[in-house]
């Protein structure tokens, strides 16, 4: 026996049966599926590329410390 309750308007099915989620459609909806799912984000692209960044920057640094001879 089917389900008696009114169809939502635009679809075939009511609210309860709805069937399964399209999931989110919008770039900021994506964006917050993206952030929920992140653990901890130290392996994403970003992450990596400003470790990297800082860790280059803080070489150069230290070359031109050396270079001064501030630090040995």
């Amino acid at each position: 026996m089917p389900c008696q309750n009114p169809v939502v308007t635009d679809r075939n099915r009511c609210r309860m049966h709805g069937g399964k989620s399209t999931g989110p459609r919008t770039l900021e909806g994506k964006a917050r599926v993206i952030a929920a799912n992140t653990k901890h984000g130290q392996r994403s692209k970003a992450h990596v590329a400003r470790v990297k960044a800082i860790n280059a920057e803080l070489r150069h640094i230290l070359f031109q410390l050396k270079r001064d001879g501030i630090i040995s």
